[in-house]
């Protein structure tokens, strides 16, 4: 019989790679690779031990085989031993013959086989009790998984053996044949299978979803960034999930061995892959170990098509065997780098690629060369599963490195931003005192330029008329009132008006109502609600008054009027303030054309020219019922604050 136990002692024996004592993260590495190996032997080894009780182990059989080659043979067979190993690149029909014990109790009984196929018929005395597929139909292949086969007590004799037959099918190159078979009560035997199964389902779950996740994760970072590590990872991992669909689908629809050539194909794609995506993760890839690795993928793949096609397993066995010197450049350029640079990804990199290294000779030598049985499993496949939660370590080892950069790049971003916020704002007091001292400069020129033009003249001419003999009092009081207007006007352009239109009117009003009133002239004070205006600064503030009051000074000495007229008007669409000013005096008669010849004419030049200088129109015409119309229209920009509540000006 053929031992259980010995499989399980050979995979812990040397599950372990030599412990270094440089580092911890050597340490992390021994504990990850024994952990990934340790996984694989109880998902593949350890559930198929038999309990004892009454579980027996039947390793020899009778066999009648009947290979394509045309070889007949009859005899004993151990069935420790594989049909491909003995018959290598052939197929054919065998039919095993096992006694069993005779079974005087009610129990039902039980057959586990460790493998067996391709197409499997299950007979116990001439009878059918379990197939797996249809006896020479290719697209069936029932050696991917243990299988068991219950035994009604109804069918066992309990005076003689009982005799078990089992007729396979076998496709060259497929692990076809029978293996060891475990025969016991089916209580306790289904308690082995299901246990078999629920890990080797387990495994393939948690090998499917982490390979199909990491690779279609690193997919989309390949597609975003176009890093190329990411790239392979997630073309490698798609790869590695062929073969895992390969394993676990018994009725694939592509036919053998199409099949068989794909998977090996994309398996050994996988591996290279990986070796590939290692090194580019510890930094850019050699050329001689680029040009290494594509040669082993092209020479592999070439070697397994050529091996189903010409039905030569040493082909395939070859192609494997090639992959290892390129697995081996590449451990040697990540081992160095991590050496030199110390860096955990380089050290786990370089963990995973031994351990897969270790693991896949294992499996060329001990497994492939050797003939081993079903009962002796691959381990490789379970050491490749590292490189998915090291890369899952890496991406969040690289998302925390950019964290972290970006945070001190915003932190850096954020004190250069301080840095010229204050610098700015010290060039902004600077500016603002620089516009201060302008303004209080242009304010003091503008003040000496309206005293000297404005009260400086009327002065000169008071002067003039004290100085000539035989002055008329009327005239020297004009001529006084006349400069404590132009005083008060100068006065009253430096007050605040708080962008107000209607308070520069109203202190106007003010300033002439008593003069008005003297002279027996009404006035009419029609001023509607106006908005804040922003462009009301001294200096058009100063304008306005001087052309208003330009305009009562000609109604008071010329046009002999007894009603004024004073309107204010907003347009519709806020751009527009027109002021007005009517008389219902003699108009432009021939006596007040004498006077606007001595007086008058430059009056009105003095009046448009200021309106220029505030960017206004000044219009002067006669309405028909008689009497001057003065209108002065200014553009204007309206405040942000709400109108301004203003009240009618009425006299």
């Amino acid at each position: 019989m053929a031992s259980w136990t010995d499989g399980r002692r050979a995979v812990l024996s040397s599950s372990s790679p030599p412990a270094s004592q440089q580092g911890p993260w050597r340490w992390l590495l021994l504990i990850l690779a024994a952990a990934a190996l340790l996984l694989g032997v109880q998902i593949t080894v350890a559930p198929l031990q038999p309990p004892g009780g009454g579980v027996q182990v039947l390793d020899k059989a009778q066999v009648m085989l009947d290979t394509d080659g045309g070889s007949v043979y009859e005899g004993t067979v151990d069935l420790a031993r594989r049909w491909d190993g003995d018959h290598p690149g052939q197929g054919g029909r065998a039919t095993y013959r096992i006694a069993l014990a005779p079974h005087a109790q009610a129990q039902p009984m039980a057959l586990l086989f460790s493998r067996v196929g391709n197409q499997v018929e299950v007979r116990v005395n001439g009878g059918l009790i379990q197939h797996w597929g249809e006896l020479g139909d290719p697209e069936f292949d029932a050696a991917k998984h243990p299988v068991m086969a219950a035994l009604p007590a109804a069918l066992l004799r309990a005076d003689r053996p009982n005799e078990l037959r089992v007729d396979v099918t076998i496709q060259p190159q497929r692990l076809g044949g029978l293996s060891v078979v475990l025969y016991g009560p089916r209580d306790e035997v289904e308690a082995i299978y299901d246990s078999n199964r629920r890990w080797r389902e387990l495994a393939m779950l948690v090998f499917a979803v982490g390979l199909l996740g990491t690779g279609v994760f690193t997919g989309v970072l390949w597609v975003r960034q176009r890093l190329p590590m990411y790239g392979w990872f997630g073309l490698g991992a798609l790869l590695g999930m062929m073969r895992i669909i390969e394993r676990a689908w018994p009725d694939a629809p592509l036919p053998w061995p199409w099949l068989g050539a794909l998977a090996a194909i994309c398996y050994m794609a996988h591996m290279a892959l990986m070796c590939r995506f290692s090194v580019l993760a510890t930094g850019p890839a050699p050329r001689a170990v680029d040009r290494s690795i594509d040669i082993a993928i092209v020479a592999s793949s070439v070697l397994a098509m050529a091996s189903f096609a010409t039905r030569k397993p040493m082909l395939l066995t070859l192609g494997l065997a090639v992959l290892v010197p390129m697995s081996l450049a590449s451990l040697w350029t990540v081992a160095r780098r991590a050496w030199k640079g110390g860096e955990a990804r380089a050290w786990l990199l370089a963990g995973a690629l031994l351990a897969s290294i270790a693991a896949g000779v294992h499996d060329l030598l001990a497994i492939r060369l050797s003939n081993a049985s079903g009962l002796h499993n691959t381990w490789l496949q379970h050491a490749m599963f590292a490189f998915v939660p090291i890369t899952g370590w890496l991406i969040a080892e690289r998302y925390s490195r950019t964290a972290a950069g970006f945070q001190s790049l915003n932190a850096d971003l954020a004190r250069r931003v301080e840095e010229r916020e204050q610098q700015l704002h010290a060039a902004f007091e600077i500016l603002r005192e620089q516009q201060h001292h302008q303004t209080v400069s242009n304010e003091r020129q503008r003040i000496m330029r309206e005293i000297h033009d404005g009260v400086g003249s009327q002065l000169v001419a008071l002067l003039n008329m004290v100085a000539r003999p035989g002055a008329q009092p009327q005239a020297l009081r004009e001529q006084v009132q006349h400069a404590l207007d132009e005083m008060r006007m100068a006065v009253d352009s430096l007050q605040p008006a708080n962008d107000d239109l209607a308070t520069v009117l109203a202190t106007l009003r003010y300033r002439l109502q008593p003069r008005l009133e003297a002279a027996g002239i009404g006035v009419v004070w029609d001023v509607a609600e106006l908005p804040e205006l922003r462009e009301l600064s001294p200096q058009v503030v100063m304008h306005v008054q001087r052309i208003l009051l330009e305009t009562f000074t000609n109604v008071l000495k010329h046009a002999g009027a007894t009603r004024i007229v004073v309107r204010a008007r907003m347009s519709e669409d806020g751009t527009l303030v027109t002021l007005q000013i009517a008389d219902n005096g003699v108009g432009f008669g021939a006596a007040s054309a004498a006077a606007g010849r001595r007086r008058g004419g430059r009056g009105l030049d003095n009046m448009r020219s200021r309106a220029a200088a505030i960017g206004a129109q000044l219009h002067v015409h006669a309405p028909a019922e008689g009497g001057v119309c003065i209108t002065l229209e200014l553009q204007v920009e309206r405040g942000e604050s709400a109108f301004s509540a203003l009240s009618q000006l009425s006299g």
